[in-house]
C-alpha cells in the first residue's frame, strides 16, 4: 500500500469566501496528503513562512496590504525554495506570463472552471517541479564549481568543435576575460595552426568512431610561439538519444612536469658523460698506476741484476784465479803420481768434474756481468735456430718427437747469432731435461702481427712495454710436453741462481744470462706453461 507523504500548505487569501472554497476542496479524499494553514494578508503570510515546515504557497495576488506582482515577487524573496502557485481573480496573460517568468509554478484563474482534480494536480506537479528544479540547480551549481575551481581544463564543444561550455582555467589559458568570448570559436582562435589541425583531427575522429582519446600528452603551441605541454583526454559528447553531438575533453598542464623531465634527462645525460669521462679518467689512472708499478718493478730488478752483475763479476774474478791453479794441480797429479789405485782415480776424477762445474758457474757470472758491445749482423732467425738444434741433436733421444714449424725466407734481424744461439741451446736443453720419459719438442720460427691476446694473457704483460698490439715481429717459440712449471716457481725463473732442476743438473743461470743477452737486442723472452701441459719459451725480434 503505497502511502503519499503529508505537505503543508500555506493558503494566502484575504476573501473568506475563496478561502472556504479551498478548504472544502482540500478536505475532498484527493486532497488527503495536504494539510492546509491560511493567512488574510501578505505580512500574516511572511510572518507564517518566517516559521518554516510550509511545502507549498497557495497565492492570491490582491491582498489588502499589497497588489500585483509585487506581492508575488515579496513572497518569493521571503521563500526562494518554495513552490508557489497563484490563484488570481485577474485573468491576465501578461501578468501570468510575468509570474512564471518569476518563478511561479503555476497561474489559475479565480471563477474559472478549475475542479478540485485540476487543483490537487497543478499543488502535486508544483512540488515535484519544484523538486526537479531544486535537484538540477543543485546540479547545476555543482558543474559551476567544478568548472570555476578546478586547476584541470574542461570544454565542451559542439560538431564542429566549436567551444559551447569551458572552465575557468581555459579561459584563463586564453587570456580572455570570460568564458562568452569563447563561445562558438575553435582552437584556430586560441592555438598555432600545427596544434589545432592535430586537435581536429583528434576530435573528428573521436566523433567518428565514439571512442575516447585517453591520456594523451599534446604540446600546445600558442600564437605567440610559447609551448606549453598537457596530458588530456577527450570523449564523444551524446544527447539523451545517444546520438553524437560533439566532444568534451579535461586536459591537465604538465609544462612544469616536461620541463623537468627534460632539465632531468639532460642532468642524466651530463651525468653518465661525467660518468664515462670519470671512468676513463679512472681506466687511464689505474693503467699508469701499472705502468708505474711496472716500471717500478723494472727499476728494481734493474738495480738488482745490476748489483749481482757486479758482484758475480767480482766473484767470477777472485775465483777463476785460484779455480785455475787446482786445475793444474789436478792435471799434475794425473800425469805425475806413478801407479795411481783406483780410488785415487777416482778420486781425481771427480775434483776434475767439480772444477768443470765451477768453470761453468764462473762461465756463467762472467756472461751475465759482461757489458761488451754485440756483434750484429743481419741474420735469419729461422736460420739460427736450426743450427741451434743441431747443436742439441744428440740429447734429442728417440723418445722425443721433433716438430719444425719453421718458416722460410723470414725478415732479417740484427742479431749478435754466437749469443743468440746460445739462448736457443738453452732454451732447447731445458726443453729435452723438462722431457725424461719422452714427448714432443716443437720448434716454431716465423712473422706475425701482435694481437691484444698475444700482448697480455692472465692479466699479465708478457713482453713488457717494448712491444704492443698491431706491431710485426718475428717470433720463435720452443714448446715441449713435460709437466711445466709450478706457478710459485715460475715468478723465479729469471732470478740469478735459481733452477728447477735437480741438483748437480744446473747452474741457475741459465735462463738469467739468456733473458739479458735477448734484452740487449731489444727482443724480449716470454716462458710460460700450456694449457695443455708443458712448458713455452717465446722470443720475440723487431723486424
Amino acid at each position: 500500500m503505497n502511502v503519499r507523504a503529508q505537505h503543508n500548505v500555506l493558503l494566502i487569501e484575504d476573501n473568506p469566501g475563496d478561502a472556504r472554497l479551498m478548504q472544502e476542496y482540500l478536505s475532498e479524499p484527493s486532497f488527503a496528503d495536504f494539510d492546509l494553514a491560511h493567512a488574510a494578508s501578505l505580512k500574516e503570510g511572511i510572518a507564517r513562512l518566517a516559521a518554516g515546515g510550509i511545502d507549498l504557497v497557495l497565492l492570491d495576488l490582491t491582498l489588502p496590504d499589497c497588489t500585483g506582482l509585487e506581492t508575488f515577487t515579496r513572497i518569493a524573496a521571503a521563500v526562494p525554495q518554495t513552490p508557489i502557485i497563484v490563484l488570481s481573480g485577474q485573468d491576465d496573460e501578461a501578468l501570468a506570463m510575468n509570474t512564471v517568468h518569476q518563478g511561479a509554478q503555476d497561474y489559475l484563474v479565480k471563477g474559472h472552471p478549475v475542479d478540485a482534480r485540476i487543483i490537487a494536480r497543478s499543488m502535486r506537479y508544483a512540488i515535484e517541479r519544484k523538486r526537479a528544479e531544486d535537484a538540477l540547480a543543485k546540479e547545476r551549481d555543482l558543474l559551476h564549481t567544478l568548472l570555476n575551481n578546478l586547476p584541470d581544463r574542461i570544454y565542451f564543444k559542439d560538431e564542429k568543435s566549436r567551444f559551447i561550455r569551458i572552465s575557468k582555467a581555459v579561459w584563463e589559458q586564453f587570456k580572455i576575460s570570460g568564458p562568452k568570448e569563447a563561445i562558438g570559436k575553435t582552437d584556430f582562435d586560441f592555438f598555432a595552426p600545427e596544434h589545432a589541425s592535430i586537435a581536429l583531427k583528434d576530435e573528428q575522429e573521436i566523433m567518428r568512431s565514439g571512442t575516447p582519446m585517453m591520456g594523451k600528452v599534446e604540446k600546445e603551441i600558442l600564437p605567440d610561439g610559447s609551448v606549453t605541454w598537457a596530458f588530456t583526454s577527450k570523449f564523444p559528447l551524446k544527447d539523451k538519444r545517444g546520438r553524437i553531438v560533439g566532444n568534451f575533453g579535461i586536459s591537465r598542464d604538465i609544462t612544469e612536469q616536461k620541463r623537468a623531465e627534460e632539465n632531468l634527462q639532460q642532468a642524466n645525460t651530463e651525468l653518465a658523460l661525467k660518468q664515462e669521462q670519470l671512468q676513463d679518467a679512472l681506466t687511464e689512472l689505474q693503467s699508469s698506476h701499472e705502468a708505474l708499478k711496472a716500471a717500478q718493478f723494472q727499476l728494481i730488478q734493474a738495480e738488482k741484476m745490476q748489483s749481482v752483475g757486479r758482484l758475480a763479476a767480482g766473484v767470477a774474478h777472485e775465483v777463476k784465479n785460484p779455480l785455475a791453479i787446482l786445475r793444474m794441480g789436478i792435471d799434475y797429479l794425473s800425469k805425475n803420481l806413478q801407479q795411481p789405485d783406483q780410488e785415487t782415480n777416482l778420486i781425481l776424477s771427480d775434483m776434475g768434474e767439480a772444477l768443470r762445474r765451477a768453470d761453468l758457474i764462473i762461465m756463467g757470472l762472467l756472461d751475465f756481468s759482461a757489458t761488451r758491445a754485440l756483434d750484429l749482423i743481419a741474420q735469419d732467425v729461422g736460420t739460427l735456430v736450426e743450427q741451434s738444434l743441431a747443436l742439441v741433436r744428440h740429447e734429442i733421444g728417440p723418445s722425443i718427437k721433433l716438430v719444425r714449424e719453421i718458416a722460410p725466407k723470414l725478415p732479417t734481424v740484427k742479431l749478435d747469432q754466437n749469443r743468440i744461439k746460445q739462448v736457443f741451446v738453452n732454451l732447447l736443453e731445458n726443453a729435452i731435461h723438462a722431457m725424461p720419459d719422452g714427448g714432443t719438442l716443437i720448434v716454431r720460427a716465423g712473422m706475425k702481427q701482435l694481437t691484444a691476446q698475444d700482448i697480455e694473457q692472465d692479466q699479465e704483460r708478457r713482453f713488457g712495454d717494448q712491444f704492443r698490439a698491431g706491431q710485426t715481429v718475428v717470433f720463435a717459440e720452443v714448446l715441449d710436453s713435460g709437466h711445466g712449471i709450478p706457478k710459485d716457481k715460475l715468478v723465479k725463473i729469471f732470478d740469478p741462481f735459481f733452477t728447477t732442476k735437480p741438483a748437480g743438473k744446473g747452474t741457475g743461470l741459465g735462463l738469467t744470462v739468456a733473458k739479458k743477452i735477448v734484452e740487449l737486442h731489444g727482443g724480449a723472452l716470454d716462458i710460460r706453461n700450456r694449457r695443455e701441459g708443458g712448458v713455452a719459451a717465446t722470443l720475440l725480434f723487431r723486424i
